[in-house]
């Protein structure tokens, strides 16, 4: 049973990075056309695959500097200034941490793509070894993108029944609504109170909760019934450009036959996601339709704030597994 004091699982799945602030009404149009990004194969040698315990640095560098930069950051984090400047990107790191040790029954999974980057600290104390040939430099593999999949969404459910996702769900960390505590019973290693939220307003964070979590029930879980949910998308912005979101995207999508075998022996499920319009012409571009805008008031006065609820229901030929 849900905890009504834990945070929703479904507050503002931003994905890419956080809209930008609007004045405009609350009953908007539907969003119009947009320039479509080139979903074109990454420009540079990647690797896909599942993110492991030992990526996790890395994917709160790439949570941490996609996110930061965005007036949602700014709105819900109003206390920053006041906690440890690591306060965030730890609390971060250790939440990833507990989901990748997760118990099976959570059923969340990360995949990450990775590109190989110079390792200063390797070449620096390597100049007499076997890496020191002229012209040769050491690298390591570096997350630059990072994908949240909720697993739990392609369940059938009773009625009345809310997402079996815990307080580890994915679709809590674009805005890193972490907890210390995992039902895998891992405790943090946090030096932080994380629990805490110590750098968060609360209370604007609830009236996000209210109205993201019921708009999501409304427009997607109960009309939609199983689905996969991309909880979180994001690539570095040292990065972007490269294809990254679009690569994530199709890996989703492929999926989606597979699972529909699996919960209705046949057919596909629909891939879902909630989007700001940073988002929107990447997801437009690969197959996705808006189902619904949500707009929520900003409680400092300062306009709206507003998301987008899409989906994409066509079947493709296949799963492309890790």
């Amino acid at each position: 049973m849900r905890n009504s004091n834990t945070i929703s699982s479904i507050l503002l799945s931003l994905l890419l990075s956080p809209s930008p602030t609007t004045t405009a009404a609350p009953h908007q149009a539907p969003l119009g056309p947009f320039p479509s990004p080139s979903p074109s194969p990454a420009k540079i040698p990647f690797t896909f695959r599942n993110a492991t315990p030992e990526d996790m640095d890395d994917m709160a560098t790439v949570w941490y500097d996609a996110f930061r930069p965005a007036p949602m950051w700014k709105y819900i984090r109003q206390f920053t200034d006041d906690v440890d400047p690591l306060y965030a990107w730890t609390c971060q790191r250790d939440a990833f941490r507990r989901m990748l040790d997760q118990d099976e029954e959570q059923d969340l999974r990360a995949t990450v793509i990775t590109v190989q980057v110079p390792d200063p600290s390797i070449s620096s104390s390597s100049s007499s070894s076997s890496l020191s040939w002229e012209g040769a430099t050491a690298t390591r593999e570096r997350v630059v993108s990072l994908a949240m999949w909720d697993f739990n969404e392609t369940r059938q459910r009773h009625d009345g029944e809310g997402s079996s996702s815990s307080m580890l769900s994915p679709m809590s960390f674009p805005l890193g609504l972490h907890d210390s505590r995992s039902s895998s019973g891992i405790s943090s290693s946090s030096p932080f109170n994380c629990s805490a939220h110590l750098d968060m307003n609360m209370t604007r964070v609830r009236h996000l909760m209210e109205r993201a979590e019921g708009a999501h029930d409304k427009y997607l879980r109960k009309p939609l019934g199983p689905q996969l949910y991309l909880s979180l998308l994001a690539t570095h912005p040292d990065w972007d450009g490269n294809g990254f979101g679009a690569t994530q995207l199709r890996w989703g999508k492929a999926q989606l036959e597979r699972l529909g075998g699996e919960v209705y022996g046949g057919g596909s499920l629909p891939l879902t996601l909630m989007a700001t319009p940073a988002g929107y012409p990447l997801y437009v571009s690969e197959g996705l339709e808006g189902v619904r805008n949500v707009t929520v008031e900003r409680l400092d006065g300062q306009g709206w704030l507003w998301t987008v609820l899409m989906k994409f229901e066509e079947g493709v030929g296949g799963a492309d597994e890790l």
